[in-house]
């Protein structure tokens, strides 16, 4: 066996595989943090490390440890003796001159960006920020923050812990700036409005990140694979793809995700819940964004265009898959009839024509169907709701 680490070669019994530690911080995680590499499954990489390695990481990790420890300790009492220091110059300024003295004010300035702060305790925190000095660790991730009060809001993402709730629709929050923002929602009062689209919103900063949409502007930019993104919050969730490190697991089938939010989603496919409904349609969606895909198609706007047939989309993603049928090259072939098809979710749909599976079962009259386009066409049935007619003889259709 080799080692991932030192490329030594060991016997199999001498080696310890680094995704099965049983130990809560995981091998590849402290290969991370430690050492900066990024490991991943089957990455074709030796996936094992010498006993040697791993016992060098568990050092350097009690070692890092420490150091934060007695960092943070001697930050700790350098700030009380800088808090009695400046009192005494302050009693001192009151007491015999008008004026603070020069030596307060130097104290109350950063000496690297000059920026002046009224209390000495905000100064030493800016240092720090400055210097990229991170005081307080988050003991699961090994994510660092410079104020103990952003690492308590942090460990609510690992907790789930929402301790703010709107008192209208009960909704929780980990924050209190979210409730903030969402209570704007019930007010109805959208100051902010959109010269392009004419969209209005409750928040600026929400109307900077919709102008992106019209500018195609991203700011924010992945360092590992260079990916841009239109906000600093889907930066922050794709981070995650490359740390390999899924916290938020299914109870019922034992499927793990990157995010909480994905795994509350993903609950709603065996629950059935859909909390999301058409205020046109009445139908009913798992999550927001379909919600929002779905209410695009009473509006008849099709933003996306081909720029070879100028045929026009809804959805970007149908784009996408409609741009594949002019390279011509299609990929996924049957292994039963050898026929191919652009993408593998037309595939994983053809080849029920040979098994016979029909997974899609009407909830009202338990009848079957291959496709899921088929089931919500013979939903509408049940409904009896008729949105098409016909100018010219007036009769109504599903």
């Amino acid at each position: 066996m080799e080692c991932r680490l030192c490329l030594g070669s060991a016997p199999a019994e001498s080696s310890v595989s680094i995704f099965g530690d049983p130990h809560p911080e995981r091998l590849e995680q402290r290969i991370r943090t430690c050492c900066q590499i990024f490991v991943k499954r089957g990455d074709g990489l030796p996936d094992t490390v010498c006993l040697s390695c791993k016992t060098n990481l568990e050092l350097l990790i009690s070692f890092r440890k420490a150091c934060f420890r007695n960092n943070e300790s001697s930050r700790l009492r350098l700030d009380d003796c800088l808090k009695i220091e400046t009192e005494e110059v302050l009693l001192e300024d009151l007491i015999w001159n008008d004026e603070p003295s020069q030596s307060t004010i130097h104290r109350k300035n950063s000496e690297i960006c000059l920026k002046s702060f009224p209390i000495e305790s905000e100064l030493i925190l800016h240092k720090r920020s400055l210097l990229g000095e991170n005081l307080f660790q988050c003991d699961i991730c090994f994510k660092s923050f410079l104020k103990k009060y952003r690492l308590v809001i942090h460990l609510r993402t690992h907790t789930g812990e929402k301790p703010y709730k709107c008192e209208i629709c009960l909704k929780s929050f980990s924050r209190k700036s979210g409730l903030v923002s969402h209570s704007k929602l019930h007010t109805g009062i959208k100051l902010h409005k959109c010269d392009i689209c004419l969209k209005s919103f409750c928040e600026r900063k929400r109307l900077v990140r919709h102008l992106r949409t019209h500018t195609g502007e991203k700011p924010y930019k992945c360092e590992i694979c260079l990916k841009s993104f239109i906000d600093k919050y889907n930066l922050v969730s794709h981070e995650k793809l490359h740390t390999g490190i899924k916290l938020h697991k299914c109870d019922i089938c034992l499927k793990s995700f990157f995010e909480r939010k994905r795994l509350v989603r993903h609950l709603r496919t065996h629950t059935g819940e859909k909390p999301y409904k058409c205020e046109i349609c009445l139908k009913s969606f798992i999550d927001k964004y379909n919600l929002v895909s779905h209410e695009k198609l009473h509006t008849g706007i099709k933003p996306h265009k081909c720029e070879i047939c100028l045929k026009s989309f809804t959805q970007k993603s149908d784009l996408v898959s409609h741009s594949k049928l002019h390279t011509g090259i299609k990929p996924h072939k049957c292994e039963i009839c050898l026929k191919s098809f652009y993408e593998i979710k037309r595939l994983v749909r053809h080849l029920r024509t040979h098994t016979g599976e029909k997974p899609y079962k009407c909830e009202i009259c338990l009848k079957s169907f291959s496709r899921k386009s088929d089931l919500v066409s013979h939903s509408k049935l049940h409904t009896g709701i008729k949105l098409h007619k016909c100018d010219i003889c007036l009769k109504s259709f599903l």
